[in-house]
């Protein structure tokens, strides 16, 4: 850059040197020529930290040290090696995880002093306070990126009953986070709940992409994405979120009030639901997801969101389950492939591929579903339900609301609702 200033001053000079008289207002105007040309270049030049010592260039001790550090990086490239430190960003940045001596594990783990309580988060109007081991404080004039980063979280210690522990928290800030894992977010039993990431929305309407990434071991939410009355646009593509920690009230990918979500191409395994689509979330997709050994593949407590060409199987209660009182008009699901709840039709246990629940359903907007191996197709159809599906080795194709023909004990147990184990704590 300094050559280029020092080419730039000659040339000006040259030509107010060749100017006629008078020149002051073509003197004037080069050298404003030239000033407008240097605070571009200043604009455009990039400031790169790096954190350890696997590489050449102006290094830090920890991640936060570099981000603290003036002018402010546009990027911070971390060495591997273990971090101990809880990191808050309020300025644009991509933080990235880079290769050296034959390793590529740039892992954020518990401070020495303990984690300590840094976020708060925002739950349908309840301010939670929160552990982050990133918290993205409401960002503007760019995006923060997180890239080749693992972030190993709390274990079994003990949290207070009404904090959360998270391993990425987005607050009204955009971004993408790409190759990231966060794991062993799951605190001591009795305590509060451990989430993988929360995506949460603001006056600046954020865009989020969560993508080939893996998230796991988790006692709450694998991915919680809420608008709190501003909208929030999240992609989730091409993850792996898997909750093998308490089975039955974990929720692996929540979407909430506000959240526009796009979700495909995910691997989506156990817990209690494997998607929930929550109330008052009107828009999105929900799409060629595979969605394994859930009590719940996909829950519906709002129309609107399509649900379409996902790969369910190995569900112990439902394949889909539309909540009580939410009728279908506007949410299309269909071409999605369901195999195997809870266990083979032919030992003639309980499993529903989809449960209707007796709400007003859009026939045209549920078909095309194909539906195997299970108890009963579908249940609890409303009158007048209809459609062009495919089923395979099921006692009931369509057990409608008026029908004894599949027993109480049958039919599929309403589902928890996502944190509510905490939030009537």
């Amino acid at each position: 850059m300094k050559n280029s200033m020092h080419r730039i001053a000659a040339l000006v000079t040259r030509l107010a040197s060749a100017a006629q008289a008078p020149s002051k207002l073509r003197l004037a105007a080069c050298f404003s020529a030239l000033a407008l040309f240097l605070g571009a270049q200043q604009m455009s030049a990039s400031t790169t930290y790096i954190v350890g010592t696997c590489t050449s260039g102006t290094q830090f001790s920890t991640i936060q040290a570099a981000l603290d550090a003036s002018p402010a990086p546009n990027t911070v490239e971390v060495c591997p090696g273990q971090y101990s430190e809880q990191l808050t960003i309020t300025n644009p940045v991509t933080i990235e995880g880079i290769t050296a001596s034959n390793g590529s594990l740039a892992q954020i783990v518990e401070p020495l002093a303990g984690f300590t309580t840094n976020a708060t988060v925002d739950f349908l109007g309840t301010l939670i306070p929160a552990i982050a081991q990133v918290y993205v404080n409401n960002v503007s004039g760019g995006a923060v990126n997180l890239t080749n980063l693992d972030f190993y979280g709390v274990g079994s210690q003990s949290v207070a009953p009404n904090v959360y522990f998270i391993g990425i928290v987005y607050a009204g800030s955009s971004g993408t986070i790409n190759h990231v894992s966060t794991h062993v977010d799951n605190p001591a039993s009795g305590t509060g709940p451990g989430l993988g990431m929360w995506i949460e929305g603001g006056s600046s309407k954020p865009a989020v992409t969560v993508e080939n990434s893996s998230i796991h071991d988790f006692s709450g939410e694998g991915i919680m994405v809420i608008g709190n009355g501003e909208s929030v646009t999240a992609t989730i593509k091409n993850n792996m979120i898997n909750s093998d920690v308490n089975p039955t009230t974990t929720f692996d990918l929540t979407l909430e009030e506000g959240a526009n979500a796009t979700v495909t191409g995910n691997f989506i395994g156990g817990g209690q639901a494997g998607v929930f689509i929550g109330g008052d979330v009107t828009t999105g997709s929900v799409t060629s997801n595979t969605i394994f050994g859930s009590q719940y593949g996909i829950e519906l407590d709002s129309d609107g969101v399509s649900v379409k060409s996902n790969n369910i199987y190995g569900t112990a209660v439902a394949g889909i389950y539309v909540d009580e009182g939410i009728n279908i008009e506007a949410s299309v699901v269909e071409n999605n492939t369901i195999t195997m709840v809870k266990a083979a039709a032919s030992t003639g246990d309980q499993g529903i591929g989809i449960e209707l629940n007796c709400n007003s359903i859009n026939s045209s907007h549920v078909n095309s579903n194909t539906i195997m191996d299970a108890f009963a197709g579908y249940d609890n159809a409303p009158s007048g339900f209809s459609g062009s599906n495919t089923y395979n080795g099921l006692f009931f194709n369509v057990n409608p609301c008026s029908s004894d023909a599949v027993s109480s004990k049958a039919r599929a147990a309403a589902p928890l609702k996502p944190l509510a184990q905490w939030r009537r704590k």
